[in-house]
């Protein structure tokens, strides 16, 4: 049963080089029978934190035993240190940047690991792709069922590195929000969930300002704003969204991750 396991990956290498074919067959060749599946290779280069939020947006779709992959590593061959991670339900290969923060914020971990085993990875480890050399190899090692704890030494769970994601504070009757991501669509992810908003103001009657714009309550669906109307949604994260139907509001207004959302109660 260990040898069909999934494992999952996310990077930042897209598809012209082929990075991705040499990791799943680096991959494959240890265990043949394994399920890759590509979550996203699109990740903007370098990006630790777009693809700590793109993991928390999907790791806990996958069946339990999941071996996720995540390879945005602008630390390669550096001082960074690579790592497994096993948690109540999922198990992680990433190097400790911070890609896996969000995942340490929600999951119940059983141990983290220092990947140093060399028999866990490929025999020629280059110092300029340690997604094919070691993140991948050491997944198959991990679908064969080779325990995380032989992978290398314990690694202290407090001494992880941490990302800098803001969360939203109040201020009066103002929430002070910002966009923490944009996606491929243009839209802006902001860091207020669906459940920080009904603290905040049960009766969702909030006025959202960005920029020089005010918009009034949410809509249910894209569809349903008009021609250049910036609108609010609930993503499918149930984060707060905004968007303008059918075109890049990032693009559009020149808004990027970091920009100011302010929401204000309702009468």
């Amino acid at each position: 049963m260990e040898m069909h396991r999934i494992i999952s990956l996310l990077t930042d290498f897209g598809w012209t080089d082929g990075h991705v074919g040499a990791m799943k067959g680096a991959i494959l060749s240890i265990n043949p029978l394994c399920h890759i599946v590509d979550v996203a290779h699109e990740i903007p280069p370098h990006d630790v934190i777009a693809a700590a939020f793109i993991l928390g947006q999907t790791y806990h779709y996958f069946p339990p035993g999941t071996i996720h992959v995540v390879v945005v590593d602008p630390g390669v061959g550096g001082t960074r240190k690579a790592m497994a991670l096993e948690t109540e339900h999922f198990f992680f290969v990433a190097p400790d940047n911070g890609v896996l923060d969000l995942v340490l914020r929600r999951e119940k971990i059983l141990g983290a690991y220092e990947l140093t085993e060399a028999k866990y990875f490929l025999p020629v480890v280059s110092q300029t792709f340690h997604g094919r050399d070691i993140f991948g190899p050491v997944a198959a090692h991990l679908s064969q069922g080779v325990p995380a704890r032989e992978m290398g030494s314990v690694l202290n769970q407090d001494e992880l590195v941490r990302l800098d994601i803001p969360e939203p504070s109040v201020d009066a009757d103002t929430l002070q929000a910002q966009v923490i991501h944009v996606d491929r669509f243009g839209n802006l992810v902001t860091n207020v969930s669906r459940d920080m908003l009904k603290m905040f103001s049960p009766s969702e009657h909030v006025t959202i300002e960005i920029g020089d714009e005010e918009l009034e309550g949410f809509r249910r669906s894209y569809s349903e704003g008009q021609q250049d109307e910036i609108i609010a949604v609930w993503g499918s994260g149930d984060f707060l969204e905004l968007s303008l139907r059918e075109k890049s509001l990032s693009r559009e207004r020149g808004w990027a991750r970091g920009e100011p959302v302010r929401i204000r109660r309702g009468a």
